[in-house]
């Protein structure tokens, strides 16, 4: 009986390595596939071990089955074995591993993904990869709205678009990505439209956090450019706050884009000059540009000693 039951897991783990193989190259339907033939053979690995009475590879089979279910979003039927493997060894109520398949904040993406695609999307899964992105992505709104409403509405309509083409997401994606690209877009389509309707003052991006390179295009943060912060008095740092904004302000969008691109979601300038279709160079020098013209206004707003050499 032992041999039928190792049989059983090897072939579930091999089928479940060629699954996150193809999930890491992007081919989800045969992610998909794999991942269901594995739990089938898990599912049998543990039926084969429960025949003989007592087993101890019983809970390691309902464990890989309910891991290999939460890989293709059956997530009621993972659920399902988990209180099994419950009833059936007090180890499956205690260990951290089994912690972790009950918790679904503590799924990876990867898990809470695959659970939204599915019809009809699972409501625990949905809300925790909600939750788990929503400050990042209102952050990033917020940093292209300038304006805490339009960020909120703005945050809204990009999860809303993800929920239209949840079908279509990819679990071994990076999602956080993904989702900052449709705000982004999302945004683009705002700026257009207002631009065409001479509509502009309210389509502008937030840097006061953002960092910037020098002159000689090394990355320095924005910090570092300005006095300490703590050694000014409260007015005094509402007044820079202000200045620092007005100054981002007299960017071009598309100068600011490459700005938050740069230094608040870390791409490197060769990777915003694959998406602009330019060279590293000509990023680098828009972004040094972009630095010049933030310099100059701070200057003749009376902060020049603001801005280190």
């Amino acid at each position: 009986m032992k041999d039928g039951f190792d049989d059983l897991m090897n072939q579930a783990g091999v089928l479940g390595s060629l699954g996150a193989a193809a999930r890491k190259q992007g081919e989800e339907v045969a992610a998909d596939a794999y991942f269901r033939d594995a739990f089938g053979m898990a599912l049998n690995a543990a039926s084969h071990a429960n025949d003989g009475g007592s087993h101890p590879g019983q809970l390691d089979a309902l464990q890989a089955a309910a891991r290999f279910a939460l890989d293709c979003g059956e997530v009621l039927e993972a659920r399902r074995l988990v209180d099994e493997a419950s009833t059936t060894g007090a180890s499956a109520r205690f260990a951290d591993e089994w912690t972790q398949l009950r918790d679904v904040t503590a799924w990876p993406d990867t898990w809470l993904i695959a659970a939204v695609r599915r019809d009809p999307p699972d409501v625990q899964a949905l809300d925790a990869l909600a939750n788990r992105y929503w400050k990042t992505l209102f952050g990033r709104c917020q940093l292209l709205t300038l304006n805490h409403q339009k960020a909120g509405d703005l945050a809204q309509e990009a999860w809303c678009r993800v929920l239209r083409v949840r079908h279509t997401l990819k679990p071994g994606g990076n999602f956080p990505a993904y989702l900052t690209t449709i705000a982004t877009n999302l945004w683009r389509d705002w700026y257009r439209s207002a631009q065409r309707a001479g509509d502009m003052a309210d389509q502008r991006l937030e840097s006061l956090d953002a960092a910037h390179p020098n002159e000689d295009g090394e990355s320095v943060a924005l910090i570092d450019r300005i006095p300490d912060l703590k050694a000014l008095s409260p007015e005094d740092q509402a007044l820079l706050a202000m200045d620092i904004d007005k100054a981002l302000e007299q960017l071009t969008p598309q100068r600011r884009e490459v700005l938050v691109a740069r230094f608040i979601n870390g791409e490197s300038c060769a990777e915003i000059g694959q998406r602009y279709g330019r060279t590293e160079q000509s990023i680098s020098g828009w972004v040094r540009q972009a630095l010049k013209e933030v310099k100059l206004h701070l200057e003749a707003a009376g902060r020049g000693a603001a801005v280190k050499a």
